[in-house]
């Protein structure tokens, strides 16, 4: 794998550090940053080391001579960013869902289509040997037909969390719980069933004094295939507790998932559960796949480093990015039709075949 100088730009966002960390495992070199928020202090950045620090990226672009510049900066600045790197020749790896609508990635699409450059956004549970484990049970037809899943993804209160960081500003962000944290189960569901999602009817509540995007959210799903699922999420919990599941309903079989765990870390197992109801596995209808984690430092651990491998081996020319533009734009067609249903209170029809 060839060996990368990379840029780093938006330090003031809880995933620096961690990516920060993952960049550290890999044949890739954090040479200069840029943080535009000036009462930021890029000094308490732990991982980025003695690297000079720009404060707007147009400059760290006409100085710095870089391979792929890293994102994670507003939904309402990363277009933009995208473009000016683009611009600059680099390749770009860039922070879920990497804009606050799908039109605003439009520009960008027809592009990067054209483009000897690779952008790839931010989308790792995709990665996870359990998430891998799924895609193949789909494929050899564990599941058979697909009626219904259910999906949960309840964290913390914001109580413990920093609410005047950007990510809970609407003009920033767009949204609160859903494009921040639900998002991942979207984009998780749409790659596992591989079966658009063509209608959402969405409920949220921004239930938090000074907080003006939603705490709380639950949406039911309609694919084209037919199948009918729900999610659920919500800053509910304690300090640094989780509450998550994704679980699949077929004819011939059903799993279910914690991803999570109680409390966010990839250090110790997590298990899938299978149940056979087509008289395959006759003689143990109920099965369980363990996962032990391989601790390694970083974004998701060692699945969020093969994430970013795979992103590295798409810059080589030796494989499509594992989520692309294109993708990224898909799940906001989904969030764009959540957030239209709740403001409307009815159901919302997802144009999947849009590019």
């Amino acid at each position: 794998m060839t060996k990368r100088t990379v840029g780093y730009v938006g330090l003031d966002h809880h995933h620096a550090e961690p990516y920060l960390n993952t960049l550290e495992t890999l044949p890739a070199t954090v040479t200069c940053a840029c943080e535009p928020n000036q009462s930021f202090n890029p000094a308490s950045v732990d991982p980025l080391g003695d690297v000079p620090v720009y404060d707007d990226l147009e400059t760290m672009l006409s100085v710095e001579s870089l391979d792929v510049v890293f994102l994670t900066l507003p939904n309402r600045e990363t277009p933009t960013a995208i473009e000016q790197a683009l611009d600059a020749g680099t390749d770009v790896y860039t922070e879920k869902p990497a804009a606050r609508r799908a039109a605003d990635l439009k520009p960008l699409l027809e592009r990067t289509a054209n483009s000897d450059r690779t952008v790839c956004v931010s989308y790792p549970w995709q990665s996870h040997p359990i998430a891998r484990d799924l895609r193949r049970l789909i494929e050899d037809g564990f599941f058979g037909e697909i009626r219904a899943f259910d999906a949960r993804y309840v964290a913390s209160q914001l109580t413990f969390r920093d609410t005047s960081h950007f990510i809970f500003d609407a003009e920033a962000s767009r949204g609160g719980i859903l494009q921040w944290l639900g998002i991942h189960w979207l984009q998780l569901l749409d790659r596992l069933l591989e079966d658009p999602i063509t209608r959402v009817n969405a409920k949220m509540a921004a239930g938090t004094d000074d907080v003006e995007v939603e705490d709380v959210a639950t949406l039911q799903l309609e694919t084209l295939g037919g199948s009918i699922g729900t999610l659920h999420c919500g800053y509910h919990l304690g300090e640094g507790v989780y509450d998550t599941k994704i679980d699949l309903y077929g004819r011939d079989g059903r799993s279910s998932w914690d991803p999570m765990g109680r409390e966010f870390g990839f250090d110790d197992e997590t298990v899938l559960e299978l149940d056979d109801a087509s008289g395959e596995w006759t003689t143990t209808p109920h099965r369980t796949i363990t996962h032990e984690y391989d601790p390694a430092p970083g974004y998701g651990g060692s699945w969020g480093r093969t994430f970013v491998e795979a992103f590295f081996e798409a810059c080589d020319g030796e494989r499509e990015p594992p989520v692309t533009l294109e993708d990224a734009a898909t799940v906001l067609r989904i969030l764009d039709a959540a957030y239209e249903s709740a403001e409307t209170g009815e159901g919302v029809g997802v144009d999947f075949r849009a590019h």
